[in-house]
C-alpha cells in the first residue's frame, strides 16, 4: 500500500514538474521569443538609422567644407592670361554625397567674351577627386614655320595660345607679331601678348602705353633660382599664357585690378592648396612687407582690339617681343 501511494505521488509531482512542456507555456514563451526578437530588429533597424544618417550628415559636411575650400577659382585670378572661371555649375549626385562641377573658362578680346574651356570634375566627400572630362584642357604644341617659333594651340577652341618672353632673359629671336595683328582683316578682333624689355611699375606702364584695349598684366613673380634655372631649358625659358601669374583688367582701371589681385594673392598665401605659391608671389613682389601697388613690376600684357586699335601699341620701345593669341570675328 505504501509503494502505491509513493508511485502516485511521484507521477503526481511529475506532472507537476513537466508544467513547461504544456501549450500554455509554450505560447508564452514563443511570444516572449517573438518580443525579444522585434525589439533586437527595432534597435537594429534604429542604430542603423541613426549610424546611416550621421554618415550622411558627416559626408555631406565633408563634401560642403571641400567645396568652400576649394580655392581653384581664387587662383585663376592670379594665375592664367587673360582666362578667367565663369561661375560654374554643381550637379549633386546621390544623396548630396559627390557633386560634379561644371567648369567654364571664358577669355575677354576686346569688348567679346568667348569660351576657352570646359572642364567637370566629380568630387566625393572623401577620397580622390575625378576629372571626368580633361582633354579640353590639354594642349597641342608644335613648330611653325610661319612664326619661326613653338606655337601653343588650345585643344578645344583650336586658337593660339599667348606667350611672354622674360626680362631678364636674353634670346636668338624675339617675335614681332604685332604687326602682323595690325594688318589682319578690319573685321578681327585679336588678342596680343607684348612682353617688356624690363620689368615697370604700375604708373609707369599707364604713363608709357595707357590704360585703354589692357585686358590683363603680367606681374613679375619669378624668383632669381627660377630664372637661373630656366635659362638652360630653351623650352622653359618662354612663359606659357596659362602658367602666367598677373590679373584681369575689366575696363581701364588697372589700379582697381592690381589691388583686387594684391587682395587674392594675401587671402591665398595664409591657407589652402595654393599657399606656398601665393607666398613666393608675396615674397617676390615684397620679400619685407605687405605688398603695396608701388611694390608691382610689370613683364608684360596682354591687349586686344581691332587692327586700328592695335595700331596704337605700335613703335613703343618698352616692347620686346608680341605674340598674337585668339582672332575671332567683330561681328
Amino acid at each position: 500500500m505504501s509503494d502505491h501511494n509513493n508511485k502516485h505521488e511521484t507521477e503526481k509531482n511529475n506532472k507537476e514538474l513537466d508544467f513547461v512542456t504544456g501549450p500554455s507555456f509554450q505560447k508564452v514563451i514563443k511570444k516572449a521569443k517573438w518580443k525579444q526578437t522585434i525589439k533586437y530588429l527595432v534597435i537594429s533597424v534604429l542604430s542603423t538609422i541613426i549610424v546611416l544618417y550621421a554618415l550622411f550628415c558627416g559626408g555631406q559636411y565633408l563634401l560642403q567644407k571641400r567645396l568652400v575650400n576649394d580655392d581653384k577659382f581664387l587662383f585663376s585670378q592670379v594665375n592664367g592670361a587673360n582666362v578667367y572661371m565663369d561661375g560654374g555649375m554643381n550637379v549633386y549626385g546621390f544623396l548630396n554625397l559627390s557633386v560634379v562641377e561644371h567648369i567654364t573658362v571664358k577669355k575677354t578680346i576686346g569688348d567679346r567674351e568667348i569660351v576657352w574651356n570646359k572642364k567637370e570634375v566629380e568630387i566625393p566627400f572623401i577620397g580622390r577627386k575625378n576629372v571626368i572630362d580633361n582633354e579640353r584642357f590639354t594642349e597641342k604644341t608644335g613648330f611653325s614655320e610661319r612664326f619661326n617659333r613653338q606655337v601653343h594651340y588650345n585643344n578645344y577652341t583650336g586658337e593660339r595660345e599667348v606667350d611672354f618672353y622674360y626680362p631678364q632673359l636674353e634670346y636668338e629671336y624675339l617675335p614681332n607679331e604685332l604687326e602682323i595683328a595690325t594688318k589682319l582683316d578690319d573685321n578681327t578682333l585679336a588678342e596680343v601678348a607684348l612682353s617688356f624689355d624690363k620689368p615697370y611699375t604700375l604708373k609707369e606702364v599707364q604713363n608709357l602705353m595707357g590704360s585703354e584695349n589692357i585686358d590683363w598684366v603680367w606681374v613679375k613673380t619669378a624668383t632669381k633660382d627660377r630664372l637661373n634655372d630656366i635659362k638652360s631649358d630653351s623650352f622653359l625659358r618662354i612663359m606659357d599664357g596659362p602658367s602666367a601669374d598677373g590679373f584681369q583688367v575689366w575696363g581701364n582701371d588697372l589700379s582697381q585690378a592690381a589691388e583686387m589681385f594684391l587682395r587674392n594673392i594675401k587671402q591665398l598665401s595664409e591657407e589652402g592648396k595654393y599657399k606656398s605659391t601665393a607666398q613666393e608671389m608675396v615674397n617676390v613682389i615684397n620679400p619685407k612687407a605687405l605688398p603695396k601697388i608701388d611694390d608691382l613690376r610689370i613683364s608684360g600684357v596682354v591687349v586686344s582690339g581691332t587692327p586700328k586699335e592695335l595700331e596704337r601699341f605700335q613703335g613703343l620701345k618698352i616692347i620686346r617681343a608680341s605674340i598674337i593669341g585668339a582672332t575671332i570675328n567683330l561681328y
